[in-house]
């Protein structure tokens, strides 16, 4: 599945109108987090704000309005009360939702965007608002790339391009608003990276679930036969000569390590291999008892710690009884994302 960015990349190259809608801001519950997007066509959408009576609103703005006028929105959301219950919107929170017009030459933003997703890197959208009256450039849209270099141009007051290069998170946490003129920075969320080691039944289940949930796969596997695009659409696939002799793949705190070599023979090595890596979430395939065998071993045959073997999510996914490989793909995935969307402290 295509990241929105390159979604929007698309559009803006083929010269297609669109108004891209993002949640701006949040407090309490309400249909999606901020940082949820979704790009409104004239004749379909792409992603979702949630559903229900915010996201027709937004659509109904985007194109009786803004595909029209090209002028940007901000239109704000209290969903509680009885009023708000009576329009549909019964989350109970606030949120704002921003709706700018898409402009060709935002292409090379978008597409920075969808490789820095791709890469990792860490970037931040600025959605930029003049607020003035009768301003000529009442919308403007740039991209920081790892604090390095800014993508798009801005026209206005040179000290806010500072502000964008040197402290994004700073405008992201406070926000910006000068001389009429409105700052939000927005985290492009770079798509989570996840090593799939085994490319096996289970294993292409879990990345077709992985890949929709806009996961950035890599899967791992000494069998050419088994590891490709043919088999794993949408993931990297890597063809290692052995297990026991693993590349350095880059992956670190913020990486999602799955374990599910055929038949748990590399199981071993791979887990060796990642314990020293410590990535954010780290699974593995197999029985309670195979478990604390491996355990045992890695423990007093190689000195590690079993209190950092205990963290390991083993055996694999949530308890829903699953038998079949979509089924355990469902109950690994659930689990992923349950660790994705707990709060990091």
């Amino acid at each position: 599945m295509k990241s929105i960015f390159a979604e929007a990349a698309e559009l803006c190259a083929a010269g297609t109108p669109f108004v891209w809608a993002s949640i701006i801001s949040q407090d309490g519950s309400t249909p999606r987090s901020a940082g949820s997007r979704m790009l409104v066509l004239e004749d379909s959408i792409l992603s979702t704000l949630g559903g229900g009576g915010m996201e027709a609103g937004v659509m109904a703005m985007a194109r009786d309005s803004v595909l029209k006028d090209r002028m940007p929105r901000i239109m704000h959301y209290d969903m509680s009360g009885t009023e708000a219950a009576t329009a549909g919107l019964i989350c109970g929170g606030v949120c704002e939702v921003l709706l700018a017009y898409m402009l060709p030459e935002y292409r090379n933003i978008m597409e920075a965007a969808a490789q820095a997703e791709i890469d990792g890197a860490p970037a931040w959208l600025f959605y930029i608002l003049d607020e003035n009256p009768g301003s000529d450039l009442p919308f403007q849209l740039c991209l920081n790339v790892g604090g390095e270099r800014l993508v798009g141009s801005f026209r206005g007051n040179q000290n806010f391009v500072r502000q964008m290069l040197l402290n994004p998170i700073r405008v992201a946490i406070h926000g910006d608003m000068a001389e009429g003129m409105r700052f939000i920075a927005q985290d492009v969320g770079s798509a989570p990276r996840m090593y799939l080691f085994g490319a096996g039944h289970v294993s292409c289940e879990v990345a077709k679930i992985a890949v929709n949930c806009g996961f950035n796969v890599t899967v791992v596997d000494d069998r050419e036969d088994f590891c490709n695009t043919d088999r794993f659409p949408g993931c990297g696939c890597a063809v290692i000569e052995s297990f026991q002799r693993m590349p350095d793949f880059p992956a670190d705190g913020a990486s999602y390590v799955i374990i599910m070599t055929r038949g748990h023979s590399y199981d071993k090595d791979v887990l060796r291999w990642a314990l020293g890596k410590k990535p954010y979430y780290l699974g593995m395939i197999g029985s309670k008892s195979k478990r604390d065998t491996l355990y045992r071993k890695l423990n007093e045959e190689e000195g590690f710690p079993m209190e950092q073997l205990q963290a390991v999510c083993c055996p694999i996914g949530l308890g829903i009884h699953a038998e079949t490989p979509a089924e355990i793909a469902v109950s690994v995935m659930a689990e992923v994302i349950q660790h994705r969307r707990m709060p990091k402290i």
